[in-house]
């Protein structure tokens, strides 16, 4: 069995999960963060350095972590709505109680996982765009001249991309292992895409340009939770590969 894990709402997982099926991927599921909040039964175990995991959806879905083989992980966060009764104290008590133990179990995995969880990522470590900055010149990527300061770090803390220009057209490449789909870049630039998602240590990475007026593809920004879709069937077959790979070395 492999399994898509990732908000109920997220059209990209959803459409992937459906073309893998397409293409002969026939045991996968789609299990969202609200069905793994539900499950009418969780059993994650820790022994040395053995770990066990079986899980049972409202659906009926159960799930024994020894037999799967392989997960596309895009967890972003974990829903307690269950828990909106509750003080907001509590909620967020239980919140960060319940993100600890999504990481662990999803981390401690025997078998295949893309974008494993981090202390800071459940699908893979967000970075600030600063950070991101300092990783994409390491990996050779061109990025427009960046300073900051205390105001403009408020700024980013708020979600506000400074390195995007106003009325620019950011255009997304898709990293799925050592192939770059989605965005036709210069070898060069497409294997720097490459070293940035292995800097990131994530498989499956979006990697976001903007185009200067003198042509060269400019650095504004990655996440490990991509939409697919740019990438199109390309992606999905390169992903099915990725996936068999990933199985057999697992």
């Amino acid at each position: 069995m492999w399994l898509i894990l990732s908000d109920a709402h997220d059209a990209s997982a959803l459409w992937a999960h459906a073309k893998l099926k397409k293409r002969g991927l026939r045991a996968i599921e789609f299990v969202s963060a609200e069905q793994l909040a539900l499950s009418t039964f969780t059993e994650h175990r820790l022994d040395g350095m053995l770990s066990t995991l079986r899980f049972r959806t409202e659906a009926g879905l159960q799930v024994d972590g020894d037999h799967l083989d392989g997960v596309v992980n895009r967890l972003y966060t974990v829903p307690v709505a269950h828990w909106r009764s509750a003080p907001q104290v509590d909620q967020d008590y239980v919140q960060q109680e319940m993100a600890a133990f999504f990481l662990s179990w999803i981390h401690a995995l025997p078998c295949a996982v893309v974008n494993r969880p981090t202390p800071q990522g459940l699908c893979g470590q967000w970075r600030q765009e600063s950070e991101w900055v300092v990783l994409a010149r390491s990996a050779g990527l061109a990025v427009a001249p960046y300073r900051q300061s205390s105001r403009d770090r408020i700024d980013e803390m708020k979600g506000e991309k400074r390195l995007v220009p106003a009325g620019a057209r950011v255009a997304t490449a898709v990293v799925v292992g050592r192939r770059v789909l989605g965005l036709p870049l210069a070898p060069a630039i497409a294997a720097a895409c490459v070293r940035l998602a292995e800097l990131a240590s994530v498989h499956l990475l979006g990697v976001d340009f903007v185009v200067d007026p003198r042509g060269t593809c400019n650095f504004v920004g990655a996440n490990p939770m991509p939409d697919l879709r740019v990438g199109g069937d390309a992606l999905i077959e390169a992903l099915l590969d990725d996936l068999t790979t990933l199985k057999a070395a697992a």
